[in-house]
């Protein structure tokens, strides 16, 4: 066996830099973590006005993808190996203490307010504290840059669950070229991890812009799609290993430029653009650019940064960013709560100042006497111990929300049900998978009504023609029709290419809707309901579907029903009774609009059926309508509401029986 090399020759194998700013302390990247975390938090609270904030994560990501593998490199220039318990006992101290006080401080503010679903909130805190957050928000199919998830106050947290699995594989990776190396008496060490880094990052970059065209949420929080980001930074350290003259003029002149280009992506990219995608290349290799040419002390871009003020907000930075969202998600309902007129910047003002108080006293008070600790850094078994007992905060935190949280709302008469139980009263066909999702085409048999009838429905349409579904599949089991459930999520009945929210193409939509038509025109059908969520498709598109429908069958277009401000089950949540739960359709931005097509407009066969006076007696939508919920969410009838419509559906199934 080849002799180990020693820590005095691995030295000289990495050639490691010596001027002291290219090895010590770089205040700059103090400056530049303020620049990103400052970019996020305006971001979240005003997304109109810096719609590319968001990247600011991505800035921190090639940071510490820098920081730590220059870290990394040193200690085993230095001693020819790496302590892995060391370095995730550092890791413990550095980041579990504050995360799991602002997880365990934010069940305990969603406790005071109301309209909070602080049982669902639980289930996040527990993968908050498990560090999984990225997996569970892919899995759920969470588009970050949406709206839909915008009130979970544990939004952000995603981007600390994947820097911690990537801290937990990264060290391991150098370690094992580092043996590798040691076992062939090799004697340089900085080319292997070069091609190391080059071969993960390309893979990693060319997995992120293939999934960001086809599954958006999971390219978004994947670790695999964002670890690239941190080998950008990873090469840096790498590269800047060797010493080289500071002060150059060229130098300065990038480091300047690519902190021009990073403040302009965070005007220029926003959520109509796909991401992260090739648009993420842009901002982080600005930031990995940055990194390399500012690492001169005298450099332009390394003086601006190094302002005393940026300086501070850079320490603070990891604080600022746990309590920032929380802090405006809260503040934002408790304006609702409080009547304050919706859209106000207010809240979200008062949420930057007091999350930034906040994050300085978590920062003195929490985050160093924590991290500098002289009986934790003297021993990693209490190290060790002491982070499995914060994980263990965290997470039994999470299950006494989970478990024992207020959860019940009053819908009249003195009768209490749960907000889970609002949120589950779906139809079947989610259970079945006859509602597909974004990605899925085809389709199972998706039979309902009386099964072996000899007339045949069809319902056709996006997750709204669900809202019908519960209606129909009575009336037809009463009236023996075969109910045939053709729907897809978020794929409008429209002979137009639609996409997803976030600007991604949808192909599966129209493969899907392609598939469905074919069918229909070759199979013998009496009946079909057609019904989509309002958009701003034009209505020539929607005639084109209509007419090919037509050609089939009679054809019945359900009016779209109006989207609500807020949920049911949150408005409930805080009031003293149903009753105050009401919404006037006069005051709806934007009411009605599916089918666009005006009746007299529509193709021979095809009408229309406007359900919403059952749905909004007199223009009024009420939480509760006839003893039950109205919705799940703001745009989505409840089941049990959906079968009062029944009769509605037995009438048209009637008029259609010949």
């Amino acid at each position: 066996m080849n002799r180990p090399i020693a820590p005095a020759t691995w030295t000289a194998t990495l050639a490691v830099a010596t001027p002291q700013h290219a090895t010590g302390f770089r205040s700059d990247i103090e400056g530049l973590r303020a620049v990103s975390v400052a970019a996020v938090v305006l971001f979240h609270a005003y997304p109109d006005t810096l719609p590319g904030g968001f990247i600011g994560v991505d800035v921190f990501f090639v940071i510490s993808g820098f920081l730590i593998t220059r870290l990394l490199i040193r200690e085993l220039a230095a001693t020819g190996r790496i302590e892995l318990a060391d370095f995730w006992a550092r890791r413990i101290r550095r980041i579990l203490p504050a995360a799991t006080f602002v997880l365990c401080a934010t069940a305990l503010i969603a406790l005071m307010l109301p309209s909070v679903d602080a049982r669902l909130l639980g289930r996040h805190i527990i993968a908050g504290s498990l560090f999984y957050y990225n997996w569970r928000q892919a899995g759920n199919a969470v588009d970050y840059l949406g709206q839909e998830d915008r009130g979970n106050p544990l939004l952000h947290y995603w981007s600390l669950a994947v820097e911690e699995q990537f801290y937990l594989v990264w060290p391991l990776l150098l370690t094992l070229v580092a043996l590798f190396m040691r076992e062939r008496a090799a004697r340089n060490l900085r080319g292997p991890l070069v091609a190391l880094i080059a071969v993960l990052a390309v893979a990693s970059f060319t997995y992120c812009v293939c999934l960001t065209a086809t599954d958006g949420p999971l390219a978004f929080f994947s670790t695999l799609t964002r670890s690239w980001q941190f080998l950008a930074g990873a090469m840096v350290a790498v590269i800047s290993l060797r010493a080289r003259p500071e002060g150059q003029p060229l130098a300065g002149a990038i480091g300047v430029a690519c902190m021009l280009v990073l403040l302009a992506s965070f005007v220029w990219i926003s959520e109509s653009i796909p991401y992260p995608g090739v648009a993420a290349a842009v901002p982080t290799l600005a930031t990995a650019l940055l990194l390399h040419y500012g690492a001169s002390s005298d450099s332009w871009s390394s003086a601006a940064l190094s302002a005393a003020p940026l300086r501070y907000v850079g320490r603070i930075s990891f604080s600022w960013y746990l309590w920032h969202w929380p802090l405006i998600v809260f503040l934002g309902l408790a304006s609702v709560e409080g009547g304050m007129l919706a859209g106000s910047t207010v809240p979200a003002s008062l949420a930057i100042v007091l999350s930034f108080c906040l994050a300085a006293a978590t920062y003195h008070h929490i985050e160093q006497p924590v991290r500098y600790s002289a009986s934790l850094m003297a021993s990693r078994r209490t190290t060790f111990v002491f982070g499995a007992c914060l994980i263990a905060t965290g997470v039994l935190t999470g299950l006494a929300m989970k478990w024992f949280a207020p959860d019940a709302v009053h819908v009249g008469h003195d009768v209490f049900i749960s907000r889970a139980a609002i949120k589950d009263d779906r139809p079947v066909i989610y259970s079945d998978r006859c509602l597909l999702r974004h990605k899925d085409v085809n389709y199972a048999e998706c039979v309902y009504g009386a099964a072996f009838g000899k007339k045949t429905v069809v319902l056709f349409g996006d997750s709204h023609a669900g809202n019908w579904f519960s209606a129909l599949d009575i009336a037809a089991k009463k009236q023996g029709w075969r109910l045939l459930v053709r729907i897809k999520a978020s794929c409008r009945p429209i002979e137009a290419p639609q996409v997803h929210a976030d600007g991604r193409d949808y192909p599966e939509c129209g493969k899907w809707r392609s598939i469905v038509l074919e069918e229909l025109e070759s199979a013998s059908t009496q009946l079909i309901v057609v019904a989509g969520m309002s958009s701003r498709h034009l209505a020539v598109d929607e005639q084109k579907i209509f007419q090919r429908l037509a050609n089939v069958a009679p054809t019945v277009a359900m009016r779209d029903t109006p989207v609500l401000p807020e949920s049911p089950s949150n408005c409930l949540s805080r009031a003293e009774h149903p009753g105050d739960c009401v919404w006037h359709l006069k005051d709806f931005p934007s009411k009605n609009s599916y089918p666009k097509t005006a009746e007299s407009k529509l193709p021979m066969g095809v009408e229309i059926l406007d359900l919403n006076e059952r749905v909004c007696p007199q223009s009024e939508c009420r939480a509760v309508t006839v003893g039950r919920v109205l919705m799940t969410d703001e745009h989505h009838l409840t089941d049990s509401f959906s079968a009062t419509l029944s009769d509605e559906f037995g009438k048209l199934l009637i008029q259609h029986t010949k």
